[in-house]
């Protein structure tokens, strides 16, 4: 997940779930949890520039913003949030088929039975949730219900 990282635009995290109880409620609320805390990190380097002073959304509203992706439109995604800036289109982080190379096996890593996540609502494909505080913002999370990961990409004009 690191190779997918820029500077102050993705952010990453992945790691293991604490035990959850509650069935897949209670999984679907610790990977909202753990993107909140990729936001609570992500926010000491953006709340100078943040569009809302506020802070970054509650685990609550991340898990409210939860879209379920298939593993594949899952890995699309986070080749294309760790290539392509949402802020300035032609603007690159890293090369595409890199990306998607990483993408395609940190999901092939966490295997067929992963569930996965996005703040992308999936029929406008260009509307997200800005759970970040910044104007523009795009994450994907999945588990396979001990091991997570969760990118996002941020950004302000």
């Amino acid at each position: 997940m690191k190779r997918l990282a820029h500077r102050q635009r993705v952010y990453v995290r992945s790691g293991r779930l604490p035990s959850t109880t509650g069935g897949a409620t209670g999984v679907r609320a610790a990977v909202a949890a753990e993107v909140h805390v990729l936001l609570r990190q992500l926010w000491k380097d953006w709340q100078q520039y943040a569009s809302d002073p506020a802070g970054p959304a509650s685990a609550q509203q991340v898990e409210a913003a939860l879209e379920p992706f298939t593993a594949e439109r899952a890995a699309d995604l986070m080749g294309r949030l760790a290539t392509e800036c949402l802020v300035w289109p032609g603007a690159r982080f890293m090369e595409r088929a890199e990306a998607d190379t990483v993408a395609r096996r940190v999901a092939e890593l966490l295997g067929p039975d992963t569930r996965w996540w996005s703040n992308l609502d999936p029929e406008l494909e260009s509307c997200w949730s800005g759970v970040s505080a910044c104007t523009f913002d795009m994450f994907v999370a999945g588990t396979d219900g001990t091991r997570f990961v969760a990118l996002i990409q941020v950004g302000e004009d």
